[in-house]
């Protein structure tokens, strides 16, 4: 049986498994790897200006940071652009998070996630046929889930490339500013106080980016 992190009887309001497929996992040199969309992607009740796919929110800066940091000719707006962008760049990703809950009136907060499974990371790292893997964590508490997936251990409090060995790779691991609207939150006060702040997340997104 999976192992259920941060139980609770209390915060069961709706739970869900994870709408998305990770996505072309086995070809990737880079996988993007985050936690769970909003409620109401699993749901299917969806806003104006969302897009039903990964990072999908309206509200969520991922996609436009890409744009930005890559230089796109034409803007990433739709699913079937997002996906040809991925293979065209040998970009894979999949999300840590099988099926939660959250608690009621939540937003997409973490601190509002319970009953967490998490998904066989490593037998998706095993579909990869490239023995060098980028990872790219879209928070730290995404690359905390990681650590309990795979058990194993690097800085959590570093934004720059970190090297580890996981059965057969060498997974090259960075932990990227969140492209969520509270990114800032949790961070030191001099970033979250700076007003050129979001100019912060966009260059280190460019750095390792643009090179791909």
């Amino acid at each position: 049986m999976n192992k259920v992190y941060r139980k609770s009887e209390i915060h069961t309001y709706c739970h869900f498994k994870h709408p998305y497929e990770p996505f072309n996992i086995a070809d990737a040199k880079t996988i993007i790897v985050g936690n769970t969309p909003p409620a109401r992607f699993a749901q299917k009740k969806l806003q104006e200006g969302d897009v039903d796919w990964y990072y999908g929110s309206r509200y969520n800066a991922f996609w436009s940071l890409l744009e930005q940091s890559c230089k796109t000719e034409k803007p990433l707006s739709t699913k079937e652009e997002r996906q040809n962008f991925f293979k065209e760049n040998s970009i894979g990703i999949f999300d840590t998070i099988e099926q939660c809950s959250r608690a009621e009136g939540s937003g997409a907060s973490d601190g509002d996630l319970y009953n967490i499974v998490l998904v066989d990371v490593l037998s998706l790292l095993a579909k990869n046929k490239n023995k060098i893997l980028r990872i790219f964590f879209s928070s730290i508490f995404v690359a905390e889930l990681f650590q309990k997936a795979t058990k194993t251990k690097f800085d959590l409090r570093s934004r720059e490339m970190q090297q580890i060995k996981l059965d057969n790779k060498t997974l090259e691991l960075t932990i990227l500013y969140s492209p969520s609207p509270s990114w800032a939150r949790g961070l030191s006060k001099e970033i979250r106080t700076d007003p050129n702040k979001n100019e912060i997340r966009l260059k280190q997104y460019s750095k390792i980016f643009l090179n791909l």
